[in-house]
């Protein structure tokens, strides 16, 4: 790791003119995350600027991350709006605190299990999974820099079943985060270890999950067959989970809506992220077939949302 360290603190600058870009962060982090126009503004701004290499950077909390690219939407977003799915966040943040379990399967360069490991505290713990070999150094290197030990890292793919080499298709730098076990463009697909989460979890010896992230480019079915037991017990978590057509589409073995229905299966009932929790919203009547969208299952059916 120490080699790691020694390379990223050699590369934080990764303009031709830095303090150019912190001027620009800062007034850009002035217009609310979400803001009408804010993000193409923002790329338009700093095309000429960017390039591709590592950079350190703040979110709005002062947490520190070294990213491999600005180019890629986690970096770029964390870069100008100080927070990469604000929506996303504030939900975790409201389903846990101190004490809480969190468990992080695609969690990146840390961009979610950073902050809620902050949030669950010294008596709260995290378990973030990573397949990328490449962007698994960068998100071990995040938790020692932010001095955060409460976090278990694993990296490997979260899978139904247990293999040595499972084929993964690293992303390159500048779209980091889209590494997957779907085929894209010309990458040659290298072997990554797989276990089910259900293993993961009982060697980290967690019996109890508040909340369960996956993001996983489209593998995220096989991350909950591999969870049935954590999924079907008595205290099943609440998911949080991204679907994307496109993904779903390119994974082998693998059909669009297959983790929804799954998870109504295991008994959930599913929500777009945007409306839960509001009194006039109604759950999914089925699984989403088209586009994308950040969801979420829960098991309990709460007052208001028959």
């Amino acid at each position: 790791m120490a080699t790691m360290q020694q390379q990223l603190v050699s590369q934080q600058l990764l303009s031709r003119d830095p303090g150019a870009l912190r001027i620009t962060s800062r007034v850009l982090r002035l217009l609310p995350a979400g803001t009408r126009g804010k993000t193409r503004t923002a790329k338009f701004i700093l095309r000429p600027l960017l390039r591709t290499c590592d950079v350190t950077l703040r979110d709005r909390d002062g947490c520190r991350y070294v990213v491999p690219s600005l180019r890629e939407p986690v970096a770029f977003h964390l870069f100008f709006d100080g927070v990469y799915e604000r929506e996303t966040l504030q939900f975790l943040f409201s389903r846990m605190g101190p004490g809480s379990t969190f468990v992080d399967v695609g969690a990146n360069i840390g961009a979610m299990t950073v902050p809620v490991a902050r949030r669950v505290g010294a008596t709260g713990r995290v378990v973030a999974i990573e397949a990328s070999p490449r962007v698994f150094r960068y998100l071990a290197h995040n938790i020692a820099v932010n001095g955060i030990s409460n976090v278990r890292l694993r990296c490997c793919a979260a899978s139904d079943s247990k293999a040595t080499a499972l084929p993964f298709y690293e992303a390159p730098a500048e779209c980091f985060g889209s590494g997957s076990v779907g085929p894209q463009s010309d990458i040659r697909a290298t072997g990554v270890p797989a276990e089910p989460l259900d293993d993961i979890l009982a060697g980290e010896n967690i019996a109890h999950v508040d909340v369960l992230k996956v993001d996983v480019e489209g593998f995220e079915s096989a991350v909950f067959r591999g969870a049935a037991h954590l999924l079907n017990g008595p205290n099943a978590p609440i998911v949080v989970f991204e679907f994307g057509d496109w993904a779903e589409a390119r994974t082998p073995r693998m059909k669009v809506g297959d983790a929804q229905r799954l998870l109504r299966e295991y008994g959930y009932t599913l929500w777009r992220l945007s409306d839960f929790g509001r009194r006039d919203a109604r759950p999914l009547d089925g699984a989403l077939l088209e586009g994308g969208a950040m969801l979420v299952a829960e098991k309990t059916v709460r007052a208001g949302r028959q």
